[in-house]
């Protein structure tokens, strides 16, 4: 965990104000589901899921430190 925080923090504030990384997370989170659905018995496939919903928890944490308690989904609005 502490791995993927430094690695977030290093990206620097122009990823975090233009939401790349975040959306790069979502679309992956929402492929591996697509894949998932018709590929349930792949043991990976659930292994980067996983990792990639702790990545999306780490950013939201990482948002959250940075703006206070504004979300990244009210950032957005």
């Amino acid at each position: 965990m502490i791995e993927d925080w430094k690695q977030l923090s290093s990206r620097g504030a122009a990823n975090v104000k233009n939401g790349d990384v975040y959306y790069e997370i979502e679309q992956t989170i929402e492929e591996l589901e697509t894949y998932l659905e018709a590929n349930p018995e792949d043991e990976i496939a659930w292994v980067q899921y996983k990792q990639f919903l702790n990545k999306r928890a780490n950013y939201n944490l990482l948002l959250a430190e940075a703006y206070g308690e504004f979300t990244h989904l009210m950032m957005q609005a």
